[in-house]
This record gives structure tokens, sequence and C-alpha cells, in this order.
């Protein structure tokens, strides 16, 4: 049965994964971003999809559109612009959650939440003096916090059907070449020949999740039938490789010239950071299905393309490595 469903951040790397998915299943879907949707090589091709609307608005603002599902994407992630403007990287979290919210909650429409996998873990392992409070990752999980906490609010008060996802490392086509997240920052300097740099010894563990199984669990956890209490669960891979290793085989899947260089430790790098997906896995029957290798594969040849035809994409959603 079609639905109108709201992506906002839709022009972002997760969010035209997920609009090309609703719009193949039949949906209306309202692309909600401050950036051109024609400027996404992902969504060029369906800016003429009847069931396609793309609507330029900063969620900051008060919005309102009809509708009977809200997928909240959007993030201001970039660290060159987060360090620059932490005011309004914690306005997208808070206003913005509180805008979606109370658009969902007079459209009685349902809303989930995209939250980091960060959350719980970076501060944690750090010690308290090397995570100053203007620091991007604090900034960054502050306002996914707070805004976990004001859908829970909008749940237990007024009874607003909301869902949180906590996303792990993402990758994938669609990525923009100047993207911060290490797996494509690491393919584009191995394809240019370009030193990638690891910090530390490199033996931090990470998992990395193929986009279109994340966008999967979205979905999934959406049409999950409504509980008494705010649904959350953690999204990403299973499997872990060690920070050092993943550089090894993109310089090895590309045949670069790269070298990988060490640089100093960063204080604020978990030694670990894995998600739990034990409960997506039991409730919503999900699971990430591609192995990395081949994921690998599939980023490798989109960013030599994209890089060829000098095509970008901007990004709503990054998980910091």
């Amino acid at each position: 049965m079609q639905k109108r469903i709201v992506v906002l951040g839709g022009v972002g790397f997760i969010g035209t994964h997920l609009c090309l998915r609703l719009l193949d299943e039949g949906h209306e879907v309202f692309c909600v971003d401050v950036r051109d949707a024609a400027n996404s090589p992902l969504l060029r091709n369906v800016l003429q999809h009847p069931a396609f609307r793309y609507v330029h608005h900063n969620i900051t603002n008060t919005f309102g559109i009809r509708c009977e599902r809200i997928y909240n994407l959007t993030s201001p992630s970039m660290v060159r612009y987060n360090k620059a403007l932490p005011v309004d990287t914690l306005k997208v979290s808070i206003l913005g959650s509180i805008n979606a919210l109370d658009t969902a909650r007079a459209e009685h429409a349902r809303v989930l939440f995209a939250s980091s996998g960060a959350l719980y873990g970076t501060a944690r392992n750090a010690p308290p003096e090397s995570m100053p409070d203007d620091s991007t990752h604090h900034i960054l999980c502050e306002g996914k916090r707070a805004a976990e906490a004001l859908h829970r609010a909008y749940h237990a008060e007024y009874g607003t059907d909301t869902r949180i996802a906590r996303i792990y490392n993402t990758y994938g086509s669609g990525a923009d070449m100047m993207d911060q997240r290490v797996v494509m920052k690491m393919i584009v300097a191995a394809l240019q020949n370009r030193d990638i740099h690891v910090n530390g010894n490199g033996d931090q563990l990470r998992t990395f999740c193929w986009v279109e199984d994340i966008v999967d669990g979205l979905v999934r956890l959406m049409e999950a039938p409504p509980t008494e209490t705010t649904r959350t669960y953690a999204f990403g891979s299973n499997h872990e490789v060690a920070i050092r290793a993943l550089a090894e085989k993109i310089v090895a899947l590309t045949g670069s010239r790269s070298q990988i260089v060490h640089d100093k430790a960063r204080t604020d790098d978990a030694r670990r950071r894995m998600p739990d997906i034990t409960a997506a896995q039991r409730e919503l029957g999900w699971q990430p299905r591609t192995p990395l290798l081949e994921g690998l594969r599939r980023t490798i040849a989109y960013a030599e393309q994209t890089l060829t035809e000098k095509q970008y994409t901007g990004i709503t959603w990054a998980e910091m490595n």
C-alpha cells in the first residue's frame, strides 16, 4: 500500500539510498534537504519521477507535510563544518528533531530518528581531559543524545510513535568524494596514489556496513509494530577489521602506489567499536548481508567513475571514526 513518506536529509548519503528504496516500493517520497537534489548523482535520475517530491528546507525551521512516515536522517556531520559551526550542529539535532516530532504529532505519523553508534562509545572510552566541551565528537554526541531523549519524551507524553536507529560505520556508492568517513577517504587517496593516513598503529577495531543493508534495517524498524516504549536498535556490521588492515585491503584492491602513514594517535579514538545487533536480528529479522570485500569493490568502482566524471554529492549523515 502506497504511503506518503518524508525523508529529512534525503540528499545525503544514506538518505539518497533510502529515497530510491522507497520509490521502488511504490511510495510517494518527499525528499527534504538544504542541498539541491539535482546535484546528487543518485537522485538526478528520479527528479521527474511522478512519486518524487524535492523540498528545499532547513529543518531547524518549522514545516508541515501531510505524511504517514518521517525518516529524520539530518545531521551536519563533515568535520570541517562541525568545528566551525557547533551551534548549527546542535540546532539540527535538537530543533530539527522538535520540528520533525511536531509534524509527526500533528499528522499522526510515525517518525524514525537516525542516531549515532558512537553515542555511548567514543566519550566513554576517552579520558575526560581529552574530550573538551567544544570538541567535534562531544558536540555531535550531545546533540544526538538530546534528540534521542526528545523522541522518548514525545512518545511518553504525547503518544507519538517514535523509533531510534543507532547507525555505525556505513560506506558504499553515493558517498561524497570529500567524505571524511574512513572508507571513502582511504579509497580516494588510494585511487590518487596519495598517502593513506592512519591514527596511531592502526590496530583500532571497526566494523563497516554496506549502505543498502543499513537502509534495509531502517525500513524494517519503521514498519515494525508499535511498542509501549520507543524502539531502539543498533545497525552496523558484525565483522571487525583493524584500520591498518582496511587500508591494506584498499591498496591491494585498487592496485595503488599509496603508502600507509601512521600519524599521532588520537586521545578520543575508541580502541574498539562494534554494534550489538542481537535485538535487530531477533526482533526485526535484520542482519548485514554484503561482505566487506564485495562492498569495497563496488565502492571503488563508484569512486573511480565519479572522480573521472567529477560528479559529487553532499553528505547528511556521517559516522565519526
